[in-house]
């Protein structure tokens, strides 16, 4: 819960340096680690409930959400066999 109450409070301030700049547009996303990512995401999520519909939380939580199934999606899809397109078969004509 204290993690939560510290996310909200460091609601980035786009102006005053470049880094808050980075997360307010959610360019820093991509550097965070996994565990990073789960840990901000799942803080995140607790509060939904109580924010307003155009919250800047929403849209971190969207943002964020979107970069965890890109990566669990590219992580499970490497060692995926390739699918194979059918064998031409003879015409029944």
């Amino acid at each position: 819960m204290i993690k939560t109450v510290q996310l909200l409070a460091e609601i980035p301030e786009p102006m005053a340096t470049f880094q808050q700049f980075n997360r307010f547009n959610h360019f820093d996303i991509p550097d965070l680690s996994d565990e990073e990512l789960k840990e901000e995401l799942w803080s995140l999520r607790s509060l939904l409930f109580w924010l307003p519909p155009r919250h800047w939380i929403r849209d971190r939580v969207k943002e964020l959400g979107r970069e965890y199934g890109r990566r669990h999606y590219s992580q499970n899809t490497q060692n995926a066999p390739r699918l194979q397109p059918p064998k031409k078969t003879e015409d029944f004509y």
